[in-house]
């Protein structure tokens, strides 16, 4: 089920020609004589974590994301240690900032990935960590890969399996329950047009760029729309970009068809301040495709025939459901299982209840929540409107009790 409250991440590098000239242009491809291989992916809310190697002896997981170019490098602990290979430092802008942010690239390095023939390529690494994605997504993650790195394979996506499977562009045929949705690439990264109705009764074409690092069902750039607002929306934090966190609402659209698919009530993201400035970066889009939409089919990749094709998953028919409760929580710790509410909406049970930014969660319902995952917490927060939630926290050194119960804030 949809974490609806869940952090988004989103990413744009706006990366000077010089500097795209000097990355190092490699791809992974299949061993000789293999039509496909399947490899095993961490599946945290929709978001696919991938284990990888990097230079034969350094263990790394890394997002994958349709939403970047190249391999980008977030981590501290590996930035120490790789930042002695950058060849140049640069600056780059990131959503939610006017502020550049500074970054460097590093001489090709040796990326490999289960049995895939291993690419050698320039790492972006960022100077500090600004994205937090440990904390936010619940489990150690090293940086972003582009999906744009296996450009020449066919990639398919099976959330209901956690199982990617890499093909050959010529020994793939998409399956006869599938639809086909051309794409339009740009900077390595997939643009598609899908009909959104908005809750004004208004039907739109909009070009949207498919984001599958970012975990949101659907994102909307409010400068966009003409004059459009939705009608009931909440204001909040609405994602955690390089520059911070995104400031914006959420709101439901009546549906949303991605070819002849239809999925109604969509939970989406709106925002004003996605990237200011710079409008003209975003290919004139009306806003990004997550994975919290993407999660409900099987998704494939075919950027050689430009293509995307879906098929229904077994999610595709859950209702889009916002976290009831109003907190957002963040994972702390070396084994992410302490929970810390970074942000509690106003008006919202849990503010109401007395839930304040900062308390560490110690149970929930009875159930001690240390070794429980922060996929399971917001599932927990986003089921049943109604339902009783008993919280114990740990507030300045002393043990608080709220009750509440959970209501639909959208």
């Amino acid at each position: 089920m949809l974490p609806a409250f869940k952090k988004s991440f989103v990413l744009i590098l706006l990366v000077t020609a010089m500097l795209a000239s000097m990355a190092q242009v490699n791809y992974f491809s299949l061993p000789p004589g293999r039509k496909s291989l399947t490899v095993p992916f961490g599946n945290f809310d929709n978001l696919v974590i991938v284990d990888m190697m990097l230079n034969d002896s350094l263990p790394v997981r890394l997002m994958l994301d349709s939403g970047v170019e190249g391999v980008i490098i977030t981590d501290g602990a590996l930035i120490s240690e790789m930042e002695r290979h950058c060849i140049r430092k640069f600056k780059l802008l990131a959503p939610g900032t006017l502020d550049e942010l500074e970054a460097c690239i590093t001489r090709p390095a040796k990326l490999s990935v289960n049995r895939l023939m291993p690419v050698f390529t320039n790492l972006i690494l960022l100077q500090e960590d600004y994205f937090a994605l440990d904390e936010y997504i619940g489990t150690k993650v090293h940086g972003l890969i582009g999906m744009e790195k296996f450009r020449n394979l066919v990639v398919t996506t099976n959330y209901d399996r956690n199982l990617l499977v890499f093909s050959l562009p010529e020994n793939y045929s998409p399956p006869a329950r599938s639809v086909i949705i051309p794409l339009s690439l740009n900077r390595g990264k997939p643009y598609m047009t899908a009909r959104v109705a908005l809750d004004d009764g208004s039907i739109n074409e909009m070009w949207l760029m498919i984001d599958s690092g970012a975990n949101h069902p659907l994102l909307l750039e409010i400068d966009s729309l003409s004059d459009y607002r939705p009608k009931k929306s909440i204001d909040a934090i609405i994602g955690k970009g390089l520059g911070g966190n995104l400031h914006g609402s959420f709101a439901r659209v009546n549906w949303l068809m991605l070819g002849n698919y239809r999925l109604d009530d969509v939970i989406t993201s709106f925002t004003d301040s996605y990237l200011p400035g710079s409008v003209s970066s975003r290919v004139q889009r009306n806003g990004t495709l997550g994975s919290g939409s993407l999660g409900r089919f099987r998704v494939t990749f075919d950027y050689t025939n430009q293509r995307m094709i879906l098929q229904k998953g077994n999610k595709f028919r859950q209702p889009f459901e916002y976290n009831m409760s109003g907190l957002a929580f963040r994972a702390i710790g070396s084994g992410f299982y302490l929970f810390e509410v970074s942000e509690v909406i106003p008006g919202s049970p849990a503010a109401e209840a007395g839930v304040k930014s900062g308390d560490v969660l110690v149970s929930i319902n009875g159930k001690a929540t240390f070794g429980m995952k922060l996929g399971d917490i917001n599932q927990l927060l986003s089921q049943k409107q109604g339902s009783g939630i008993n919280m114990m926290v740990l507030r300045e050194g002393k043990r608080m009790d709220f009750r509440f119960k959970l209501r639909k804030l959208i």
